[in-house]
């Protein structure tokens, strides 16, 4: 993941130029072309001829991306407009609001205007913070943003029941539409029908859509994919969507969706 943060500004600088070193950063890396060497690599030191000793094991590895549109990438705006200087594919209205912009809701932009969002929310509802955080950094503690603002960084520890129980938490996953649990509703489904499903018989609650931009299967198909939050009930599925949930802390044992009720002979 490469992060793409803009420079601080004179106040008196236009803002329609507030994010050009971000922007051209952006553009640039997409622009890139990588070398496309498969990297040899062995469990044990080359001979001085750089070949490998006889019987050695082999590991063919590619190195990394080969063109710059490969990279993920997340760029921050200081200017919500400036948006529409971030692909060069986008068609979107330059008017369009930022959460309904194509670099918004594939997840390759950014704006500090978010966060005056997210903190108006936290103000009337104290319980948006805790799954922002969760969907965030996975559930990370007070305690642990206070060792991490001090600069103390990541070190390991003693396992008590306490640091254990931190775990059985909530998770975001990603369930896809073409295989597993919920496939018999990736063709003609509807959204309310999976979520639904999700929820009463795998404990899991349905978020939002992750599909395809292009749903076509032409040669010029784009692979970016864009998220859908909350669709409506009779929004219609195709078996290549993913479905973001919130799953259930797994123990090892089966989901069980009457396990609350009682028996009436009890």
């Amino acid at each position: 993941m490469c992060v793409i943060l803009s420079a601080k500004i004179p106040s008196s600088e236009d803002p329609t130029l507030a994010d050009k070193e971000a922007i051209l950063a952006s553009l640039n890396i997409k622009a890139m072309t990588f070398d496309d060497t498969i990297g040899v690599l062995t469990q044990h030191e080359s001979g001085r001829d750089g070949m490998s000793p006889l019987g050695s094991p082999i590991v063919l590895q590619r190195r990394g991306s080969v063109y710059g549109t490969n990279v993920p990438l997340i760029t921050e705006l200081v200017n919500d407009t400036n948006v529409q200087f971030l692909d060069q594919d986008d068609d979107d209205d330059p008017d369009t609001e930022l959460y309904l912009t194509q670099p918004f809701a594939c997840g390759t932009a950014f704006a500090v205007s978010v966060l005056d969002s997210l903190m108006s929310t936290t103000y009337f509802n104290a319980n948006a913070l805790t799954l922002i955080r969760s969907l965030i950094t996975g559930g990370a503690t007070p305690e642990l943003e206070l060792i991490l603002a001090e600069g103390a960084g990541l070190r390991g520890g003693y396992s008590t029941p306490e640091s254990l129980n931190n775990r059985d938490r909530c998770r975001v996953g990603q369930i896809s539409l073409s295989d597993g649990p919920l496939a018999c509703h990736g063709e003609g489904g509807k959204y309310g029908d999976v979520f639904v499903a999700a929820l009463k018989n795998y404990g899991m609650l349905c978020i939002g859509l992750y599909r395809y931009r292009d749903t076509s299967s032409s040669f010029e198909a784009s692979t970016k994919r864009y998220v859908i939050t909350n669709p409506p009930i009779d929004f219609p599925l195709i078996p290549t969507d993913k479905v973001f949930v919130l799953m259930q802390f797994d123990p090892g044992l089966e989901y069980q969706p009457n396990r609350g009720e009682r028996d009436d002979n009890s």
